[in-house]
């Protein structure tokens, strides 16, 4: 295979050639890269945000979650409530003062 010569147009001194496509192309290939590159790293972040905001209402939710509880366990473990359903569900009663042995 033969190589075409270049072909050189002149006009008033002036010379033009056809310009070489392989930089061209290159520093087109080039350009869209980094942008590709930059549109990635975009999406990315933006994810990232997704993931770290569902993240965070994952823990408020737990934080609220952790009061409930706290406040129904303050609720079930009050004496009141405790000494009512010792007597009626379990029919316990206050024992009589020689049923009490104190250990020392």
């Amino acid at each position: 295979m033969e190589a075409l010569p270049r072909t050189t147009i002149k006009i008033n001194g002036f010379s033009l050639q056809r310009p070489k496509l392989a930089p061209i192309f290159t520093a087109i290939v080039l350009v869209s890269l980094l942008a590709l590159m930059f549109v990635w790293s975009r999406i990315h972040a933006i994810n990232l945000e997704y993931d770290i905001s569902g993240l965070e209402r994952q823990v408020r939710m737990g934080h609220q979650q952790i009061k409930q509880l706290k406040l129904e366990a303050a609720y079930l473990s009050r004496d009141t409530r405790i000494e009512t359903l010792a007597r009626k569900e379990l029919e316990l009663r206050t024992p009589a003062s020689g049923q009490v042995i104190r250990i020392d």
